[in-house]
């Protein structure tokens, strides 16, 4: 069992948590990133360097990374590469490598806000209403990227005047309310053929740029339900992220959903989620031990920290 994470960049810890899983059946761990002295690419077993995705060799750069290594699963761990990764499919599939997402048109719809949008409008799933920033009345509101590879544009636009400085294209950018309700993600595991398995939910207490450094697992049932209700209607696989705000008294609104490994996915993983683990054995087809949910450990807290790491190119 070869496994492939892509855009490893500082994912330290989930190098580690796949190298951990696979070690028991001998298998590698091989990391790319464009960053050739990226941090992760000290931890995994091969690295290489691939061009940027959109790039006219990235495509060519990936399949002979896995014809290289004998690649059986790809974890993807950043947006702007999942749809040309399922453009790779076929090839990806010849090749015997599984490639854990969702299908093109479903994928479109998580890397899209707007389009998730009325995803959850038409199937019943709650979410703060969209808002016109024409409307002076509108103001104050919340702005965000509607493609999520642009996750970091999200910042609260006062009034029309800031609007109108700022000049935003309204067809790339959702608006809606400002609100203030505490901010969850939940880590949806899924099983191959598109089942949920598991969902732990992460109250996030601290961000910084956008990414949880503090965080706790905390039971929250009717969330866990409905995110894996909305995975289920996706046709999500393996690891995914859902966001939502909600209330203190019980009321949800779901925001995002990334098909993929978050920025402190980490925290659930070793609450007892295990997806690492679980996902090898999806793939192995071990689907009675991959099925049995752990028990996950509320409360479990994560405090993130920046660690610096020393070498000397090309010597010890």
């Amino acid at each position: 069992m070869n496994i492939l994470i892509t855009s490893i960049s500082a994912k330290v810890q989930l190098v580690q948590a796949f190298k951990d899983a696979v070690r028991p059946l001998g298998g590698l761990i091989v990391g790319t990133d464009m960053d050739e002295k990226c941090c992760a690419s000290h931890f995994v077993d091969a690295f290489v360097t691939v061009p940027p995705d959109g790039s006219a060799g990235f495509a060519t750069s990936l399949l002979e990374t896995c014809r290289k290594y004998s690649v059986d699963l790809i974890v993807p761990t950043r947006d702007g590469e999942l749809l040309q990764l399922e453009n790779l499919r076929r090839e990806l599939t010849a090749l015997g490598v599984v490639l854990p997402l969702p299908k093109q048109e479903e994928l479109q719809t998580c890397l899209d806000k707007q389009r998730f949008h009325d995803f959850c409008v038409q199937n019943g799933f709650p979410v703060l209403p969209t808002v016109n920033p024409d409307d002076k009345e509108s103001f104050p509101l919340f702005v965000r990227a509607i493609n999520t590879t642009n996750g970091k544009v999200a910042y609260e636009v006062p009034d029309l005047k800031v609007w109108e400085m700022l000049g935003l294209d309204r067809t790339h950018h959702i608006c809606q309310p400002i609100c203030t309700d505490n901010e969850y993600s939940v880590d949806l595991l899924m099983d191959l053929k598109g089942n949920a398995l598991q969902a732990v939910a992460r109250h996030r207490q601290r961000l910084v740029n956008g990414e949880s450094w503090r965080s706790e697992i905390v039971s929250n049932p009717a969330l866990e339900a409905m995110v894996m209700a909305v995975g289920e209607k996706l046709g999500l696989l393996a690891h995914n992220l859902v966001q939502a705000f909600v209330s203190d008294d019980g009321q949800i609104h779901l925001i995002e959903v990334n098909p993929r490994f978050g920025g402190c996915s980490n925290l659930s993983v070793a609450g007892g989620l295990e997806s690492p683990r679980r996902i090898i054995q999806l793939v192995q087809g071990n689907l009675e031990e991959a099925c049995i949910n752990p028990p996950i450990r509320a409360g479990l807290q994560s405090n993130r920290y920046s660690l610096d790491i020393f070498n000397m190119p090309g010597g010890s």
